[in-house]
């Protein structure tokens, strides 16, 4: 464990989920719970809703449940320590760590020893380009354009061809070549060992800390693949990295301009657009949309203006859009890349470019309507069925109306036809919003009534709760009579406390998160604490009844079993006294059925 439980609590302490959620959530009293719009899926009518007496929150549209911890969690994608870290900061608060589990301690010490290898890599190839090996290499670069002062801003380096000069320069340093291949560093096959990135010029790649985390090769030969990337290491994950993050965090800009390669986002920022960053290739992902967020709210798209620019656009419009932000598209003209273009025409020119982007319909209506013959009936039918859902989302009621009108004259046909089919899509989605508010009013209101979520859970929330349930359960219940295995360690941990005569609540049992695979089972605990006032007398004893009935259906079938191998064996005494413990445990059963 990273940092102790006294340490996590004093944190939670000091954080109230109000404060926390009304940083990213507009909450608008609601008698004794604040209600607003849920930040983890698209709606119009909030259904989220938040507790200042219990410190949680829930929404009733995507049933969304959690405290103070797991909101930063998925709001900022960060990791249960990160999220520990971000709300210390956010309060003020130094954090020690404690003791480490010889396997969190391993994990540390590996990526620790990863971030200072790929440091003592990266220097290794910008040496190398300064040197004769690197001659062809440093060329090429500034034939592209960029300046020394560039290239040590970035780190720009070179691999060199022989394919082991890495291999033997890390050995020196005492590294082996085991570790070297868990850092992305080098390739292993047929039992040999070879520098992963040769003959290539390398893009360190740096995360929001500072780290070297990997690095990406672009070959100057014909060797292919064009560009090499460090595999997934336990520091470098493709999907939640942004190239130049690291400066573009820093502008004073209130926007990035995401673009598709390291040479296009170096030009831009040696052009002094120091707002950009690259996503690593042409596919925008969740991890990497949520990073952006994290930083700033409002988004130009600037990929490349092929057919797979053009989809990898589309594609990242739909994530930006579902997190919220404010996207605009930058059309580069005659099909250029950002860094082709900006060399070209230079940055003023380019400035004009980003003032002009697109919105995001304006984008989607050039797309829908590129290859489709607007004189064609049908072809009309077509772009407004795909234009009318993307209009169906947009809030602003004036906004929505200009683009009602720009479609209906591109479509030639009226403007109430558009309506009409914007009108289909809201009210699909209304119905499909009701049902799951239906849905979660009776949970909310009989909450036992549900199936799906076990009565050891139920048993759980309702402990945290109302501590007083306790005595219901003490000497009935353990922790060894759950059917999910991963709730053992939350219920003892009640358990103790309230043995120890301490009063327990969701917050005692947040540290236990940092295993991941107790988040999901958290969730629903939350999701029952948030509606447990609306909990009565018989829901309690039904479910302290049915975890009991579970196990008494497991001891009958463990007993039926023992008498089949007492009969083969011919030990009748011992046949007799099982079905004695049989009828007793029926009888059990039978106790409980009838209440």
């Amino acid at each position: 464990m990273a940092y102790s439980r006294e340490m996590i609590e004093r944190v939670i302490e000091e954080n109230d989920i109000v404060d926390v959620v009304s940083e990213y959530v507009e909450l608008k009293k609601s008698g004794r719970e604040f209600k607003g719009l849920c930040p983890f899926h698209r709606e119009k009518t909030p259904s989220f809703s938040v507790s200042p007496e219990k410190q949680v929150y829930h929404c009733f549209g995507c049933n969304a449940s959690g405290n103070v911890v797991t909101f930063v969690m998925n709001v900022e994608n960060l990791t249960f320590k990160e999220a520990i870290e971000f709300l210390a900061e956010r309060a003020g608060i130094t954090l020690t760590e404690t003791y480490l589990t010889e396997a969190e301690y391993r994990k540390k010490k590996l990526i620790d020893e990863i971030y200072k290898v790929n440091k003592l890599a990266a220097m290794y190839f910008y040496n190398k380009l300064f040197s004769e090996e690197g001659r062809q290499a440093l060329a090429y670069i500034k034939k592209r354009g960029l300046t020394e002062s560039t290239i040590k801003k970035f780190g720009l380096g070179y691999s060199p061809s022989q394919g082991d000069s890495l291999l033997k320069f890390l050995k020196e340093k005492g590294y082996s070549e085991d570790f070297l291949v868990k850092a992305g560093l080098l390739s292993k096959k047929n039992n040999s060992y070879y520098d992963r990135f040769r003959n290539r010029i390398m893009f360190p790649i740096i995360d929001v800390k500072g780290n070297v985390i990997g690095f990406g090769g672009r070959s100057i030969a014909d060797t292919l693949p064009k560009y090499l990337n460090t595999p997934e290491t336990e520091v470098f994950k493709k999907r939640k990295t942004l190239f130049a993050i690291n400066f573009a965090k820093k502008s004073q800009q209130d926007k990035f301009i995401i673009v598709e390669g390291y040479m296009d986002a170096i030009s831009l920022y040696q052009a002094g657009i120091d707002y950009v960053v690259a996503s690593l290739g042409t596919a925008l992902t969740l991890d990497q949309a949520k990073l952006i967020k994290k930083y700033k709210k409002n988004v130009i798209i600037a990929y490349d203006s092929d057919e797979a620019g053009i989809n990898a656009t589309l594609r990242g419009l739909d994530i930006l859009d579902e997190l919220n932000l404010n996207i605009k598209v930058l059309s580069i003209p005659q099909g250029k890349d950002p860094d082709e273009f900006i060399k070209k025409e230079g940055v003023e020119v380019f400035t004009q470019l980003i003032e002009k982007a697109d919105s995001l319909i304006e984008y989607k209506s050039k797309i829908y309507k590129k290859n489709l013959n607007m004189d064609s009936p049908q072809d009309r039918i077509l772009y407004i069925k795909k234009i009318a859902r993307d209009i169906a989302k947009i809030s602003d009621e004036v906004k929505k109306e200009v683009y009602i009108s720009v479609a209906a004259k591109i479509a030639q046909i009226p403007e109430d036809a558009v309506r009409t089919e914007i009108s289909r899509f809201v009210n699909s989605k209304i119905e499909k919003n009701q049902k799951n508010m239906y849905m979660a009013g009776k949970i909310r209101h009989n909450i036992y009534s549900s199936s799906k979520i076990s009565p050891e859970k139920y048993l759980i929330a309702l402990l945290l709760y109302d501590n007083g349930i306790y005595p219901k359960i003490k000497g009935r219940i353990d922790s060894d009579m759950f059917e999910n295995v991963k709730l053992k360690p939350i219920f003892d941990e009640i358990i103790k406390r309230l043995e120890d005569g301490k009063k327990t609540d969701v917050n005692d049992i947040v540290y236990l998160l940092e295993e991941e695979t107790l988040i999901s089972e958290f969730t629903d605990i939350i999701r029952i604490f948030y509606a447990s006032d609306d909990i009565t007398e018989q829901v309690v004893n039904d479910t302290i009844n049915k975890i009991i009935f579970n196990n008494l259906i497991k001891k009958r079938e463990k007993i039926k079993e023992e008498i089949n191998k007492a009969h083969i064996a011919g030990n009748i005494d011992a046949e007799r006294q099982l079905l004695i413990e049989l009828q007793n445990c029926e009888k059990e059963m039978l106790k409980i059925k009838n209440g």
